[in-house]
């Protein structure tokens, strides 16, 4: 009988974001013969339901908290205060993370994020290897100290490392270290090719089958450049092409709340979703733009782009540039941290300097106008997928990671 080795995996999310979803295509190519995984989840929410859904044990402990660190949608005036209480809050989850190792008794720990430092510290603690996925860029916040602080107690506490853009691992000064591992993404590609070629959405939106249609998925925040889409958009507007842009992602309610509504209010500030509106209204894009809401089946969504679009104005790993790729689309994006390393410039995609909003439209135009380049851009997209952002071939890099490790223990 094989003497299984646990896995105990950390998940520091409360939502159904790009982490727990990695995170499940993960578990499931596991080796069930050989590991037992178990996940603890922080917080109980749809994603701890996902890992209970298929099958997996799942322990839910809420008495920890993640020390943030995206900016997106966190650094404000509502939030310094924040720090202090996640920082205390840390010694609350470290003692916590100790009972749960003792109970648990695991060979190996994985936590899917370094927002969880005092969980870390007792992972270290513990006579079990530590991997950490660093999934997202680190930012500066607003003086750079917990960015410092996150990279420094994350190195050394970690004993391995998953890193999702290989320029973050650069910047940790450790890109060369033979214990780190880069794994793009964990995109099934199965299901991104051969879809038959079809124009429901077209159809659905009331759409000209040939209309030039752009796609952008993802949430409606500052930090995912949509306004800058926009004015693109006004650009090819008034040059006559005839175009359609599919905005797809949850739209928020019009309206704030809370503190930071009311102090924005008194500054005469919008909500964001209504910026964009107005946009809309001024650039006359209002025959040429569709907010559709959430869509679940991405791989069919994104087959049926004629190109898509990464409007994003700050650093992070883009799930979209992956998947726009292995659907063997062109996508368009600013050269920033993420994208910037996802595609290739001229090749794959567009990379445009940030934030210029004609040269964006530029490149919209080029694909236009240029069906054949397209479809030669389209192909290498494809080719190019394949090496970099295939769920098995990431599988096996990190697995590699973690048998590493046990066959040295």
């Amino acid at each position: 009988m094989v003497d299984k080795k646990k896995i105990l995996f950390v998940h520091h999310g409360s939502g159904m974001g790009g982490a727990p979803q990695l995170l499940l295509k993960f578990l499931v190519r596991i080796n069930l013969e050989k590991y037992d995984p178990v996940i603890w989840c922080i917080r109980k929410s749809s994603a701890s339901n996902l890992f209970e859904s298929r099958g997996f044990k799942v322990i839910i402990n809420q008495n920890a908290c993640p020390f943030l660190h995206i900016s997106d949608g966190f650094y404000g005036v509502r939030h310094p205060h924040l720090i202090f209480k996640m920082s205390w809050e840390q010694i609350k989850s470290y003692r916590t993370a100790k009972e749960i190792f003792n109970a648990e008794k695991p060979n190996i720990i994985y936590l899917n994020s370094i927002v969880i430092p005092g969980i870390l510290k007792a992972a270290a603690e513990f006579p079990a290897e530590v991997i950490v996925n660093v999934l997202e860029a680190v930012c500066d916040g607003y003086t750079g100290f917990r960015k410092k602080l996150l990279i420094d107690k994350s190195l050394k506490w970690g004993d391995k490392f998953v890193f999702m853009l290989k320029s973050e691992a650069e910047k940790w000064g450790v890109s060369d270290k033979p214990y780190i591992t880069v794994a793009y993404d964990f995109i099934e590609t199965e299901k991104f090719r051969n879809i038959p070629v079809n124009n429901e959405l077209k159809e659905k939106y009331s759409i000209n089958k040939n209309t030039f249609l752009i796609g952008y998925l993802g949430r409606f925040t500052k930090a995912k450049g949509v306004h800058h889409l926009l004015h693109a958009a006004g650009m090819l507007k008034r040059k006559g092409y005839d175009f359609h842009l599919l905005l797809v992602g949850p739209v928020p309610e019009n309206s704030f709340s809370g503190i930071k509504a009311k102090f924005s209010a008194s500054l005469g500030k919008k909500p964001y979703i209504e910026q964009l509106r107005e946009i809309i209204k001024n650039e006359n894009l209002g025959e040429n733009v569709t907010f559709t809401g959430e869509m679940s089946d991405v791989a069919k969504i994104v087959a049926q782009f004629d190109a898509l679009a990464a409007p994003f104005t700050e650093p992070h790993f883009s799930r979209l540039c992956g998947e726009a790729a292995t659907a063997g689309k062109v996508i368009t994006a600013f050269d920033i941290c993420g994208p910037g390393e996802e595609i290739i410039n001229n090749e794959t995609g567009f990379l445009v300097n940030p934030f210029d909003e004609k040269e964006f439209s530029e490149k919209l135009e080029f694909l236009i106008e240029n069906p054949e380049k397209r479809k030669q851009m389209e192909e290498k997209a494809a080719e190019y997928a394949l090496k970099v952002f295939d769920a098995d071939t990431n599988f096996y890099k990190v697995m590699g990671l973690i048998e590493e490790e046990l066959n040295n223990n």
